[in-house]
């Protein structure tokens, strides 16, 4: 989308046919976070107007995103924590901010189920709070051209001949359409390796996602050891329409195109997909038709998916397909999968494309889903299963009434990306640089989705799929200087979504919580910048880090405690014995240890764990049992101690501070005899929370 840059002299007649309403600051972009900054701008007293290009607010959070990825939610504040404490207030939930996510024995990263929301409830929650802000809200308004004086924005013009003038603008789009019209620096490539140092931009190939045989069944979660999904499985199948004749070409759904050099720079950006939300419920269901000329050689390359699956002994079902994960009220959240929602090569026109070419390849991008449902239901390969979970789904009444319960907002996972004076690179994501500036925090993986399906070796492969953590690190810092131009190309811009970072470093970013806390502290910014008379550039940092502290904003990443030094016998939770399913964890931190077990809160009565040691002198003991603390926990964890012939029998509330004094809270000095065998159970039964156990601690005292 090439969008014309107008001086004044030049849009002088604009002016005469149509005069722009004037605000303090224009939001341009109705996201999660364009939501985020219209309200905050508001709270501050500022004449706000939000423009949305289409009919709807809150972009992917209410287009079908509803499982949220979020991170760590102990990184989120302001008024993103405050959007999701409401959201889930419809569903009679709580959210604990302060603890970090556990997997609960899943497998896979831990995203919070608690988030999973559905998006009619969302779109909702995000008009209600626009609204009693007074947050004016233009909607269909399309950006046709920015009007500039010198470095500064004065006006947008929009396709349908409205238009608004600011003082301050903010692109909250996933595209940065405001940024690209106003003549500010960016790129839709990746940069590659050398650029910035880095070990996952440019051409990248993840070795568990390269094309093998002999994958494992995965388990009732739909994930092998170790995490990998069914959804997420690469066989080698040839790729050209007749087997093993390359003359005869390629099969649809793979591009042209060398493998190419690992790390070298290249096109490209992250496939796109809808994010469905789909439903069980029979009345409340509308069927997933066809596509018009649907042609069933076009999914000849998921049939040899199928085939392989079947050859590798997999007992097939839907989540091959798509990853799917359950909502309110018997709806589910559609994710993709290697041949799912994703149509790998689709996005790279996109973020240059017109409204109206956008339109076109939204639309192709529906039909080639809808054509993936009924192949999956038609094709005589297919199991019977799989067939049978595809008729159990369809679209919600309820939900997209608008659009046929089809979602209205396209997943763009990516778009263009600012260059400016700072540019985010994976030595920020991965904590070996600390951004300075903080104006919110990043806490998720290096997740990026496949951007070509192409031959390799003779072979489909995904290239650009990355998926991993980064490196252990905690949530990172965003810098203000990565949301601001270069001074020069514009001065009351501020870009929050297509901000300045680079592509393996944006695809950690790229979640919408920290969309929405990063345009909360953008529209602070602008406001800062009004009462200053100042650009953007030169706001001062220690006027805007005062304010976002005061809103609830959290700047800086959680730090632990120390631990203390555990003296006399120690005995980790690694060599317990342990009685039914308890789920490993360390996201609140060890005392001994790389980590805990918790009870998950499930199977009361069912689960156990037990310490065994054999004392070698005799004396008065300080027991101390090792746990996590959190107010999710049990006050009343059943403890029974076994001390030779002896029993005990024992209660600790787990919500009180596992340390006191430097010293690990203590269940009572015992005297015991050389020989004696001491055994400590803690139980599950009875218990009003969470019960957790990190391991045993018997320090001699006397």
């Amino acid at each position: 989308m090439r969008i014309p840059i107008l001086c004044i002299l030049c849009a002088a007649t604009l002016f005469e046919q149509s005069k722009a309403e004037e605000f303090d600051i224009v939001v341009y972009g109705g996201t999660s976070g364009g939501v985020s900054a219209a309200v905050q701008a508001a709270r501050m007293g500022k004449h706000v107007v939000l423009v949305e290009p289409g009919r709807h607010l809150g972009g992917m959070t209410s287009g079908g995103l509803s499982a949220v990825d979020i991170g760590d939610p102990r990184s989120v504040g302001g008024i993103a924590r405050e959007y999701f404490t409401r959201l889930v207030a419809h569903y009679g939930k709580e959210l604990n901010w302060g603890e970090a996510f556990e997997s609960h024995g899943r497998g896979g990263p831990a995203t919070g189920g608690a988030y999973s929301i559905e998006p009619h409830v969302a779109e909702t929650v995000f008009d209600e709070m626009a609204s009693e802000a007074g947050v004016v809200v233009l909607r269909e308004a399309r950006l046709k051209s920015v009007i500039k004086d010198g470095a500064r924005i004065t006006t947008l013009l929009f396709e349908d001949g409205r238009s608004v003038s600011g003082k301050m603008f903010i692109d909250t789009t996933y595209e940065g359409d405001l940024m690209a019209g106003a003549g500010v620096s960016y790129t839709v490539t990746r940069e590659g390796n050398a650029k910035y140092g880095e070990r996952y931009n440019g051409i990248f190939y993840t070795p568990q996602y390269q094309p093998r045989t002999g994958h494992l069944e995965p388990g009732a979660n739909g994930r092998v050891k170790g995490g990998q999904g069914a959804w997420d499985r690469d066989f080698p199948l040839d790729p050209y329409v007749v087997k093993g004749d390359p003359g005869s070409g390629l099969l649809p759904l793979i591009s042209e195109g060398e493998p190419g050099i690992p790390g070298e720079p290249t096109p490209g950006i992250q496939a796109y997909c809808f994010r469905l939300c789909l439903t069980t419920d029979k009345s409340n269901m509308i069927p997933i038709s066809a596509p018009p000329n649907y042609d069933p050689k076009r999914y000849e390359l998921v049939g040899r998916f199928v085939e392989a699956c079947l050859a590798n002994g997999d007992e097939m079902d839907l989540r091959w397909f798509s990853k799917h994960d359950e909502l309110p009220n018997e709806k589910w959240d559609f994710n993709t999968a290697t041949f799912g929602g994703n149509l790998p090569g689709l996005s790279w026109a996109w973020p240059e494309a017109s409204y109206a070419e956008r339109d076109k390849l939204s639309k192709e991008l529906e039909n080639y889903h809808r054509g993936l449902f009924h192949f999956l239901r038609t094709d005589p390969r297919v199991p019977k299963k799989v067939k049978e979970d595809v008729e159990r789904f369809g679209l919600p009444k309820d939900e997209f009434t608008d659009t046929g319960g089809w979602p209205h907002q396209v997943y763009v996972r990516e778009g263009r990306r600012m260059v400016s004076d700072l540019v985010l690179t994976e030595d920020h994501t991965f904590g070996r640089e600390i951004a300075p500036k903080s104006i919110s925090l990043g806490s998720y993986g290096t997740d990026a989705h496949e951007i070509r399906r192409i031959v390799k070796d003779g072979v489909v492969a995904r290239e650009g799929k990355i998926a991993g953590g980064r490196g252990g690190f905690g949530p990172y810092q965003i810098g203000y200087d990565a949301i601001v131009p270069k001074a020069d190309e514009c001065e009351n811009l501020l870009v929050t979504f297509a901000l300045s970072a680079s592509h393996s470093a944006f695809a950690s970013i790229r979640m919408e919580p920290p969309f929405m806390v990063t345009s909360q502290s953008a529209a602070t910014a602008a406001s800062i910048a009004i009462d200053e008379s100042t650009p953007v550039q030169a706001v001062d940092y220690v006027r805007l880090k005062k304010q976002l502290l005061k809103d609830g904003q959290i700047l800086k990443g959680a730090k632990r405690k120390p631990r203390p030094t555990l003296t006399g016998i120690v005995i980790d939770d690694a060599e317990a014995t342990f009685r039914g399913t308890w789920t490993k964890s360390n996201a609140a931190g060890s005392l001994s240890g790389s980590s805990y077990h918790h009870d998950a809160g499930r199977e009361r009565g069912n689960k156990s764990v037990s310490f065994t040691r054999s004392i070698e002198a005799s004396g008065r003991y300080d027991v101390r049992l090792l746990y996590s603390a959190h107010e999710n926990r049990a006050t009343n964890a059943p403890i029974v101690l076994a001390i030779g012939d002896e029993l005990h029998d024992l209660q600790m509330n787990q919500r009180l501070p596992n340390v006191v004094d430097g010293k690990a809270r203590s269940l009572g000095v015992f005297t015991i005899e050389q020989g004696m065998e001491v055994n400590l159970t803690l139980f599950n039964r009875g218990a009003d929370g969470i019960v957790s156990v990190d391991g045993l601690q018997l320090v001699l005292v006397e």
